[in-house]
């Protein structure tokens, strides 16, 4: 494989590592973002309402107690005539209760509560008409006996219903919360991991292409100390390192071939001026070469 080819994987393994952990952070972005909808679109909105039912009933107790010690029948009769109205209240916000139900045992409290609503409010009309019908001491009995039994019924009911919601919502929360914490964990390992396993891939690339230029620039300053041309270095791949590595060898081939031409030449000169007693060439008048010379020259002349 090529450096280029080497590199070029590098990359791609780089965008798929980053296309990877992008994707994995956005699909894990969006299940929260749901979550996160459900939390606060749904579960808090319903406990809060849960915790609105106290409330009311409250109000429902005081509306009771105020008809049952009125003594003017026709206020009576419109105190009961609010207390039907707070009924329906009640009703649609048990009914809207039902609706953001999770579980059994919360739509199980909520049926509870129904029931003991109605009787609730069956004792509350029992109670009115004993009070229209001028019967304040049984009405009275009937307020204590029957109505606050049932008030306190679906209190506990209603308490009982707002601590459950409560549980959901902080099992919601801490689950959400969770959620978050294993996502980011997730991809900070996988984003540890990559980075790694990339830093080692470039860690062992630069050393495939830095290792043998080092050894070429090293082998070339030996040889320039010590003037030995016979030195080679080993091709271990044909990539382009390895071309530049043969290309490198035979640079160093030329120059020992020069280097024993030049070492040659000088050492026929230098044997030559050794057996010339007289000189190369001798110039006598009229700037002519002297006929006799060196037998030894003449030789020298022919082989060069």
């Amino acid at each position: 494989m090529t450096i280029r080819m080497r590199i070029t994987l590098l990359v791609i393994l780089t965008f798929v590592a980053i296309a990877g952990i992008g994707g994995y952070a956005m699909y894990q972005s969006r299940s929260s973002a749901v979550e996160v909808r459900s939390v606060t679109e749904g579960v808090m909105p319903s406990v809060l309402a849960s915790s609105d039912l106290m409330g009311q009933l409250k109000d429902v107790q005081l509306a009771a107690m105020v008809m049952v010690t009125e003594s003017d029948t026709q206020l009576v009769a419109q105190e009961n005539e609010k207390l039907a109205e707070k009924k329906a209240v009640l009703e649609q916000a048990l009914a809207a209760q039902a609706r953001q139900a999770e579980g059994v045992a919360q739509r199980g409290l909520i049926e509870q509560a129904r029931e003991s609503l109605d009787n609730y409010f069956g004792a509350i009309d029992t109670t009115a008409k004993f009070k229209l019908a001028g019967k304040n001491e049984i009405a009275q009995a009937q307020f204590f006996g029957g109505v606050m039994q049932y008030q306190s019924e679906l209190e506990g009911i209603v308490n009982t219903l707002r601590i459950e919601k409560n549980r959901f919502k902080d099992d919601a929360i801490a689950s959400l919360n969770g959620k978050l914490a294993q996502t980011t964990t997730t991809i900070s390992v996988v984003t540890v991991m990559a980075v790694l396993l990339l830093g080692g891939i470039g860690f062992l690339l630069y050393r495939q292409i830095t290792g043998p230029i080092s050894r070429m620039a090293a082998m070339m300053g030996e040889i320039a100390t010590s003037q030995d041309f016979t030195r080679r270095l080993p091709v271990q791949r044909m990539d382009e390192v390895g071309h530049s590595i043969v290309a490198f060898n035979g640079m160093v081939e030329k120059i020992e071939e020069a280097s024993a031409q030049v070492r040659q030449k000088t050492a026929d000169m230098q044997a030559m001026l050794q057996n010339i007693p007289q000189g190369i060439l001798t110039i006598v008048d009229g700037n002519r070469i002297h006929p006799e010379y060196s037998a030894f020259l003449e030789t020298v002349f022919e082989t060069t």
